[in-house]
């Protein structure tokens, strides 16, 4: 999928939605907690190198046995030629065990039967309400909002693949009027957001981050990719010096 640019003023960083898991992780699999929403272009000031920082959503888990860069509120990546190598360990997501069969499950079901769903407009309430018994013979956990995101992404991820035009789920599923604003937060918005987070984050942490304002570069609202109810930006800040990404979730706050 090439890069395409949002409307957005020739300055403004290149946005790539929907980046196959393979181009952004080193280990595709891990796709199952970290779906890939957006790629998006930086120059970095400091080092005069660009980077290709991707955001990723988790929508319906929680680290249940948090580890360092895998937390509720921060997940770590090692940045490694374009693509991200997981630095946590996803025995965080401890009650999640079978997590890669629910997912598995879950992409079965919508490449089977995505065009009913697309043509009779199923909305993410309702798909996960459908599946929820046959779910609960697979997952060991409460699989129903996790279901949810895992359908709306797939759901506007193929509408943007079938059109060329990005929607959220509300928008297609419960005709509501179009978001206006930008998909990606430049990196002054995103900082904005960020400083509460990055004050108070050794309190919401079982690990230390050395992690500063004018490190975060960027982010996106997940729910225009997810679950509608999965409100919460994502926010990447970047460590030049480490060739670190931090990916930030104020909503865990």
């Amino acid at each position: 999928m090439t890069m395409i640019s949002l409307n957005q003023p020739s300055a403004n960083p290149t946005v790539r939605l929907y980046p196959e898991p393979a181009e952004v992780l080193e280990n595709p699999a891990l796709s199952c907690y970290f779906l890939p929403l957006m790629s998006f272009t930086h120059e970095h000031i400091q080092d005069q190198q660009e980077y290709t920082i991707h955001l990723l959503g988790t929508d319906g888990l929680s680290c249940t046995s948090p580890r360092p860069c895998a937390e509720n509120i921060i997940h770590g990546f090692q940045y490694n030629e374009g693509r991200y190598r997981y630095m946590g360990d996803p025995a965080a997501f401890g009650e999640y065990n079978n997590i890669s069969e629910v997912y598995g499950w879950l992409l079965e079901d919508f490449n089977r039967n995505s065009e009913y769903y697309l043509h009779e407009k199923i909305s993410a309430a309702d798909y996960g309400a459908n599946v929820q018994v046959a779910l609960n013979s697979i997952a060991t956990f409460d699989s129903r909002r996790y279901a949810e995101g895992i359908y709306s992404y797939l759901y506007t991820k193929t509408h943007y693949q079938r059109t060329g035009e990005f929607h959220q789920m509300t928008e297609l599923t419960d005709n509501q009027l179009p978001v206006a604003d930008d998909l990606l937060l430049d990196h002054l918005t995103a900082q904005e957001l960020g400083q509460t987070l990055l004050a108070e984050l050794p309190q919401h942490t079982q690990h230390s981050y050395n992690l500063r304002p004018e490190m975060i570069v960027g982010g996106t609202e997940r729910s225009r990719f997810m679950s509608p109810s999965g409100h919460g930006a994502i926010l990447a800040a970047l460590d030049p010096k480490h060739k670190e990404i931090y990916l930030l979730n104020p909503s865990a706050m």
